[in-house]
């Protein structure tokens, strides 16, 4: 009854506009003042303590981040750099567009601020350079979900803090290889796709002096992940106080560089900041309400003796998992799935022995492919709005890359080396 109910009245709020948060809260807040009987003092207290973290701060400081990057004019630079490097070779814009995407990727950690940065500077480039802008949009829309997996990633503090008791630096690093193998997948297809085509061919070889001072124009962006994943490993600081030190090394970059940072683009980047993270918060607060609902129901233990009544294997249960958040990424966000859904099933696969870091990147991964599938894919949107390309064409044509994203999580899921090495590698 309490799963009817709670359900009943979260998809009916989302049905009629109501936003995802605050459907979520007055599912929660329904059952506890109307069925528990509970001191109503108890929202306040689960939400405050969702909020009162330190690793939150991360969040909007990363988002900062990646539009103080986008207004120091640091992207342009290094598009331009890619282009003298790569802008001969047959099908180069293509490889240009998932190269441009892993580089950003060390510094945005959102897929957002990537489609947003760099969407339409990209899409105009290969269209120019003959590329079909259906195929332009597909693979800038794939290639953005890159943002959230190469370390650093917002959509892994949200799990971390949905979740409790998991190191967000070892997910960040375990990410570093599904997201670098999601990369090297696209410039295979990229090639597949322009291996008989003339695209690319737009500049002259640049000369070594041009391409050398070209190079020192981006070395201050190509230092900047150096410097966050770098101090994260090496326990300097940590993933909060990187997120920081990586804004501070932006504005001083951008008040040394030309054009000059304004005072305006530091205050436009933290509202901006202030205002999409305030989203996550109300999400976490409204989440922690729900999932205390559930363990207070015993609703977890409930559900794992059902699943392990179902089955045994640890791989399976991955399996079911990562099929069941496919469909729910059709219809919903990552970011509402991520604090629904993680808080109850991050226990039962630890009664598996499934390794909190290799279940946390799965289920984060596999949420994030939703933003590139019909018919809610927030990716997808943005993307056909940049292109003027309807949202048809483009789903059609960013399936295959959608297809190497699933392969990618099965890899995850039975080569667990993927994501456990290199955490253990550093330390984690």
């Amino acid at each position: 009854m309490m799963l009817a109910v709670i359900g009943l009245i979260f998809f009916g709020t989302i049905l009629i506009g109501v936003p995802v948060a605050f459907g979520m809260g007055l599912a929660g807040s329904t059952w506890i003042l109307f069925f528990e009987g509970i001191e109503p003092t108890i929202l306040a207290r689960r939400f405050y303590h969702a909020l009162g973290s330190f690793p939150l701060l991360a969040i909007p400081l990363f988002i900062m981040l990646g539009v103080l990057a986008d207004r120091t004019r640091m992207l342009p630079q290094m598009v331009v750099w890619l282009q003298m490097l790569l802008g001969r070779t047959r099908g180069g814009m293509a490889y240009i567009n998932v190269v441009a995407a892993m580089l950003f990727a060390g510094i945005s950690g959102t897929a957002v601020s990537d489609i947003a940065s760099l969407g339409r500077v990209l899409i105009q480039l290969m269209t120019r350079a003959g590329y079909p802008v259906t195929y332009a949009a597909a693979l800038t829309a794939a290639t953005s979900i890159i943002g959230p997996i190469i370390p650093p990633s917002v959509a892994m503090i949200i799990y971390a803090l949905a979740v409790g008791n998991v190191s967000i630096g070892a997910m960040f690093i375990g990410g570093a290889i599904p997201g670098v193998l999601f990369g090297l997948g696209f410039l295979v297809m990229a090639w597949y796709t322009t291996r008989r085509g003339k695209y690319g061919l737009l500049l002259e070889w640049p000369s070594l002096g041009v391409l050398l001072r070209q190079t020192l124009r981006v070395v201050p962006l190509l230092v900047l992940p150096v410097i966050i994943i770098g101090g994260i490993i090496s326990g300097v600081f940590t993933v909060t106080e990187s997120a920081a030190i990586g804004v501070a090394y932006t504005v001083l970059i951008g008040f040394l560089s030309r054009p000059r940072l304004r005072l305006k683009d530091i205050y436009d980047a933290t509202v901006y900041s202030a205002v999409i993270s305030s989203v996550a918060g109300m999400l976490l607060g409204a989440g922690a309400i729900v999932s205390w609902i559930f363990t207070f129901n015993r609703v977890t233990q409930s559900l794992a003796d059902f699943l392990i009544a179902l089955t045994a294997s640890p791989s399976v249960l991955m399996l079911l998992v990562t099929a069941a958040l496919l469909v729910l990424g059709m219809l919903m966000d990552a970011v509402p799935i991520m604090i629904a859904l993680a808080p109850l099933m991050a226990p039962i696969a630890k009664q598996y022995g499934v390794p909190d870091i290799q279940f946390g990147l799965v289920f984060v991964v596999t949420c994030l492919i939703g933003l590139v599938t019909p018919p809610v894919g927030i990716i997808l949107f943005m993307t056909s709005s940049i292109a003027n390309v309807t949202l048809e064409k483009l789903s059609i044509a960013v399936f295959p890359f959608v297809v190497w994203m699933i392969i990618v999580v099965i890899l995850m899921i039975f080569f667990p080396p993927l994501t456990l090495w290199l955490p253990k590698a550093v330390g984690f």
